[in-house]
């Protein structure tokens, strides 16, 4: 077997390692975008730390999952600014926006260059500006992925731009920032990182390196997601899911991921409904339609995640459960319907789907079964 590994240049992991986004900015750069959620305020902590080391920075909120629209505005921001370093600091999204405006400040020209389907599809030719990426939420892993997903608000598609030079210099992961994290993005956030190691362990792509690393976070979740979403103010739970996420991040660019991004995608573009959710709502699912391909690997995940039954039957009974713990809402309250499904499903195939590395391969006829499962719902 053939393999490659790749992730984040440098990950520091543990409580208080935000105090040292001033060293690390210093050494870095000379004056930083920091690409933050609606509110400035809340990275406070952060702005003072630069402050203190004397770095010089420039905010861009985000208040949106990045579309182009967003990296075109944040790149114009970074370059008028003369910033030669980008720090994104908060949850997936934000992390994503800053990778694509370091990208572009870098590379130069229109993000739609670089999408596939709705763009040009060119590849990145240079390294993007260094990142350091400080997740806020425990669930996207986005501080150690290669890539970025981006809305094109012409078509309403989410396409996602992989290179390895896109990959954050320095991720910063400190659980600390999530202990004021609410509830339902507690949950959502959650599922994701969920979402991320199933699939990967999963994937067709899946090695012994990665297995490891999925293996864990399933483990990390199953005993810590629910206590983080109960008790905020848990902070060993808030470690563990936060460690759980990162791991996941870590894994699944090496693995590949499956049918349930590939079907999530379009929700989210077309229905704008958030990351994490649509992939609750799909995960199992998903799972249930590749059983047949994937029972062995399933009843892994059972007892990973402590299902009370240790089958693969058992892993898909669990995550509905779960998911109900969590008070995640149903496909039908975001206003699907039957109508849509063919969109849809077409939207979720193609030659960069994460379809592609699903371990049972998808047909549009099969999406829609899959989507349509998820609307009966109640």
């Amino acid at each position: 077997m053939r393999f490659e590994f790749a992730t984040a240049g440098r990950i520091i992991f543990g409580n208080g390692t935000l105090s040292q986004v001033g060293p690390a900015a210093r050494e870095m750069g000379r004056r930083t975008l920091v690409v933050t959620g609606s509110d400035p305020v809340r990275a406070e902590l952060l702005l003072a730390g630069l402050r203190n080391h004397a770095v010089e920075y420039v905010t861009f909120p985000v208040s949106e999952e990045p579309t182009t629209l967003l990296a075109r505005e944040g790149t114009q921001v970074a370059i008028e600014a003369g910033c030669d370093l980008v720090i994104g600091f908060g949850g997936g999204s934000i992390i994503d926006a800053a990778k694509a405006v370091a990208a572009l400040a870098a590379n130069g020209g229109d993000p739609l260059d670089y999408l596939e389907i709705v763009g040009r599809s060119q590849p990145l030719t240079r390294t993007s500006l260094p990142v350091i990426a400080i997740p806020t939420t425990a669930g996207t892993g986005a501080e150690a992925t290669m890539g970025a997903v981006i809305t094109d608000p012409a078509t309403h598609r989410k396409i996602d731009v992989v290179s390895p030079l896109m990959a954050p210099r320095l991720a910063l992961v400190d659980p600390e920032v999530t202990v004021s994290l609410p509830p339902g993005m507690t949950a959502a956030t959650g599922m994701d990182a969920l979402t991320h190691s199933v699939e990967g362990y999963t994937a067709t792509l899946a090695h012994p390196l990665t297995d490891a690393i999925h293996r864990q976070a399933i483990e990390l979740l199953g005993k810590y997601l629910l206590r983080a979403y109960r008790d905020g103010s848990d902070r060993n739970a808030r470690y563990h899911t936060m460690m759980a996420s990162m791991i996941a991040g870590i894994g699944f660019p090496n693995s590949g991921l499956g049918a349930v991004h590939g079907l999530a995608l379009p929700l989210g573009g077309h229905f704008n409904i958030a990351h994490g959710v649509a992939n609750a709502i799909l995960l199992p699912h998903v799972m249930a339609f590749n059983l047949p391909a994937a029972r062995a690997r399933l009843r892994d995940i059972a007892v990973a995640l402590g299902a009370p039954r240790k089958s693969a039957a058992g892993a898909i009974d669990h995550v509905f459960a779960l998911r109900r713990e969590l008070k995640l809402p149903v496909l039908a309250s975001f206003g699907v319907g039957e109508e849509h499904l063919d969109a849809l499903a077409r939207d979720a195939l193609g030659r960069n789907s994460n379809c592609v590395t699903n371990p049972r391969p998808v047909t549009e006829a099969d999406a829609k079964e899959i989507y349509r499962a998820a609307l009966r719902e109640q």
